[in-house]
């Protein structure tokens, strides 16, 4: 979801039918009825879902739309996302939604859109937090360990996944790939987020990441990028019935993944003052779950060291946020989150940084 929606739903079906019909139904009518834009998760790119019916068939459908003005990722390739989420539903045991079409007139919706097959199920909110309200706290602990290890099993079978085999080879020399490549991304991406304004936190925090990175060979492996719960939505029985949310994909070290994962749950908890919920695994016995899933064993050093980078980087994508929330009216001018939030807090503790000074604010209950 973006931090503020744009698209009119009433707009919104009369250009969804005439895509779908020119993709999916040529020569047959086709509607589109109940058109709902959810507010409840994620910074980045629109969710709409809705009806399409043709040939007297109705269809549950999902569009990802492509943010048409400022946005809190300097860049988006939903061809890339479809792509990679096709390959999946097709060659891999990752589940994902059936993809149906990529648009990449701006058109229909004022910007590049993707459409899938709608999954049912519920996704863990991050607005307000899970760890805070909602189905996933009232669970039973068994049950929060259901969810939680069905969710971890998707991040393994992610990192088992034969780039080659499913037809994603390119993605090994693309500029983002490694290490190396997400640096560069993400140093390039604070420049873009700051807009020439000091960081304190982020700037140490990327100074450490230059001078601590790990030595010897990374491993090469397709990365999820937002791997997290709240981007999973899982059937009755908890189980993951389809992994979302691929902007932050790549090919690179498994554990920018597993620091990622592990960042999201501190942020979670420590980050903004919540317990950990009783059937989450720990760090440690997170990647312990990993290594019997996978095989690999991974250095929890190393995973330290992504997740260092992970809380980097995700107070890069809040320095952003609070900017936006600045323009759209959301806080008022100054306000603090681009600078205090609980990602930049949680990175200072990390790293023993000052930390960052005003309230500490976040998107969520902001919006």
């Amino acid at each position: 979801m973006a931090l503020q929606n744009q698209t009119d739903p009433q707009q919104a079906a009369v250009a969804l039918a005439e895509a779908v019909t020119r993709h999916l139904s040529p020569g047959t009518a086709v509607e589109v009825t109940d058109v709902t834009i959810p507010h409840s998760n994620g910074m980045s790119g629109e969710t709409v879902l809705f009806d399409a019916n043709w040939d007297g068939t109705a269809h549950a459908l999902v569009a990802r739309v492509q943010p048409a003005g400022p946005a809190v990722f300097p860049r988006y390739d939903l061809q890339l996302e479809f792509d990679v989420m096709r390959a999946l539903g097709e060659h891999s045991t990752v589940p994902v939604p059936r993809m149906l079409f990529s648009e990449k007139d701006s058109g229909p919706l004022g910007a590049p859109f993707i459409v899938m097959e709608r999954v049912d199920g519920r996704v863990p909110s991050d607005d307000p937090p899970h760890t805070v309200e909602g189905w996933v706290l009232d669970l039973a602990p068994e049950q929060q360990a259901t969810l939680y290890d069905s969710a971890l099993s998707q991040v393994a079978a992610i990192h088992a996944v034969n780039i080659d085999a499913v037809g994603l080879s390119a993605l090994r020399t693309h500029p983002e790939a490694g290490f190396d490549g997400q640096l560069a991304l993400w140093e390039k991406a604070f420049a873009w987020a700051a807009e020439g304004e000091a960081n304190p936190t982020v700037e140490k925090a990327l100074e450490w990441v230059r001078e601590n990175r790990p030595a010897g060979a990374e491993s090469a492996v397709l990365t999820w990028g937002d791997a997290r719960i709240g981007n999973v939505i899982f059937d009755d029985d908890l189980r993951a019935a389809a992994v979302l949310d691929w902007e932050m994909l790549s090919v690179g070290p498994r554990e920018l993944d597993l620091g990622w994962w592990l960042f999201l749950q501190r942020y979670y908890t420590e980050g903004i003052g919540a317990p950990a919920l009783p059937g989450f695994l720990t760090a440690t016995e997170t990647l312990d779950r990993y290594t019997e899933l996978t095989g690999v064993e991974v250095d929890p050093d190393v995973v330290a060291f992504y997740e260092v980078f992970a809380a980097t980087r995700l107070s890069i994508l809040m320095h952003r946020a609070g900017n936006l929330m600045i323009q759209a009216g959301f806080l008022p001018p100054g306000a603090p989150m681009r600078l205090s939030n609980p990602a930049s807090q949680t990175l200072a503790r990390l790293l023993g940084l000052p930390a960052p000074e005003g309230e500490t604010q976040s998107f969520a209950g902001n919006r």
